[in-house]
């Protein structure tokens, strides 16, 4: 008994078609960034400027230590103040 093995054989069109395809291969990061600016989170009722550890999306909900205002991270973010944040988009 005999095992097939395509490679065995030579195929022009095979290689043809391999060759069409190797010029269409992108290869793209999985995940682009872009730094959109530098920007502070500060309580939207009461002012006080809130930390937080790692990395937040825009529209999760966080709260206030100080008055426990919840409200999405858009809202905290501020031009100015403490701490200074990254704004980054993750594509």
């Amino acid at each position: 008994m005999a095992i097939f093995d395509p490679s065995a054989r030579p195929d022009p069109q095979r290689d043809e078609r391999q060759r069409a395809t190797a010029g269409q291969v992108e290869i793209r990061p999985a995940e682009r960034a872009a730094h959109l600016a530098v920007r502070s989170l500060a309580c939207p009722s009461c002012g006080v400027p809130v930390a937080i550890e790692g990395r937040i999306g825009f529209s999760e909900v966080i709260a206030c230590a100080f008055c426990e205002q919840a409200a999405p991270t858009r809202e905290y973010v501020r031009e100015w103040g403490w701490p200074r944040i990254d704004l980054i988009a993750r594509i």
